[in-house]
């Protein structure tokens, strides 16, 4: 983690791409693990976040990037977890499995549009990251990009000149939305959905981009 940070911060600086952190303060203890959330504009994304979140920290990625030896290759030595989306029944073990990391102290770092897209736009969030904060009893920490999509667009491998702003919110914390969630046998569940929703709100507000929630069916 030392060497990756050092050099992502090294190329930036040779790139001459400013990288702008605010909100570091916001970030719990050190030794309180967490779960990041933080919306997704462009493949540089993953490294941007390991440079700007002085923390160590799983991602959580999707299964298909382990068959890949490149990805394979660096994500593995990284520690990151892989989910699979089209499985229904293993992604339910993933998410057990994933919650079980949190409990255990390791700090997740999800993408929860689950994938990028040319055009501006905040996509729906899957749940999937706030079912792990909920059955860990977690907090949820939002966290903007701004400015990737304008270095690195998707469909292009060549960047461009530009600033790059990552804005770190205060933690959401699934017992304090639970108290507002309707006191029902889905209590968990309502739970997971409005803390997407806060953590989903709070990133629209830096990210620089339009809502696109109705892009795509909302989960």
């Amino acid at each position: 983690w030392g060497v990756l940070r050092g050099a992502l911060k090294v190329l930036a600086r040779l790139a001459g791409i400013p990288l702008t952190v605010r909100g570091l303060d916001n970030l719990p203890p050190a030794t309180r693990p967490c779960v990041f959330v933080v919306n997704h504009m462009s493949y540089l994304d993953g490294f941007v976040m390991a440079a700007a979140i002085p923390r160590i920290f799983s991602f959580v990625a999707k299964a298909e990037l382990a068959g890949q030896f490149i990805p394979r290759l660096l994500l593995g030595r990284i520690g990151t977890e892989y989910v699979r989306r089209t499985d229904k029944e293993g992604s339910l073990r993933d998410a057990r499995r994933l919650a079980e990391r949190a409990e255990a102290g390791r700090s997740l770092m999800y993408f929860p549009e689950g994938t990028l897209t040319r055009a501006p736009g905040l996509l729906p969030f899957h749940v999937g990251a706030f079912e792990a904060a909920v059955a860990a009893g977690l907090p949820v920490v939002p966290i903007a990009i701004r400015g990737t999509r304008s270095v690195l667009r998707d469909g292009t491998w060549r960047p461009r000149r530009a600033a790059i702003a990552v804005t770190i919110e205060p933690p959401i914390w699934p017992a304090e939305i639970a108290a507002e969630a309707a006191k029902t046998e889905r209590d968990a569940w309502a739970t997971a959905i409005r803390l997407r929703d806060a953590a989903r709100a709070r990133i629209l507000r830096h990210c620089g981009e339009p809502d696109a929630q109705h892009e795509r069916a909302p989960l």
